[in-house]
């Protein structure tokens, strides 16, 4: 009885944990923000959007600048001006300082909208291109570098994927 316990015993053990160890999943990880600023696509979105924040920055500086004399005006004719024309130009000035306001979170939600338009295009142009490049190395999963704590260099992916988009997006 003794040694049909160890038997027993024994081929459980090898039945759970052998095949398990031969088995391998190929895991791999990827950096998509490196693939964002290193693939000539990326590049051309980020150099785009920059340029459109720096206009619209200049653009509210403008503004902010003219804001400011209109302010500094108001206060020097303080003690000079009626009370009544104080309060007109007061209101005149809190009026244009709440457009500016509104106008300057209008042209950055659009920019953050324009923004995830671009990256979303941008994403499902290179969708496929990744798919086909798991589906060829028979990779089970791909994972997104910053979920990853700790992997070994050899599973990363970022600088094939990004020589690939490379050569197919132009």
């Amino acid at each position: 009885m003794n040694i049909l316990k160890r038997f027993i015993t024994i081929f459980i053990v090898l039945f759970l944990f052998v095949p398990s160890s031969y088995g391998e999943d190929k895991i791999v990880y990827l950096d998509l923000d490196n693939v964002v600023t290193n693939t000539n696509a990326g590049k051309s979105i980020l150099d785009q959007l920059e340029k459109s924040k720096k206009s619209a920055l200049l653009r509210f500086e403008k503004k902010e600048k003219e804001l400011k004399i209109i302010e500094d005006e108001i206060k020097k004719q303080k003690n000079i001006i009626s009370e009544e024309e104080l309060r007109k130009k007061l209101l005149e000035f809190k009026k244009e300082l709440s457009k500016f306001r509104k106008e300057r979170q209008k042209v950055i939600n659009e920019f953050n909208k324009k923004k995830k338009v671009e990256f979303d295009q941008f994403f499902k142009k290179i969708t496929p291109i990744i798919q086909k490049y798991v589906s060829e190395k028979n990779i089970d999963m791909v994972l997104d570098r910053k979920k990853v704590f700790v992997a070994s260099k050899k599973k990363d992916i970022t600088k094939e994927i990004i020589d690939i988009i490379n050569a197919n997006l132009k």
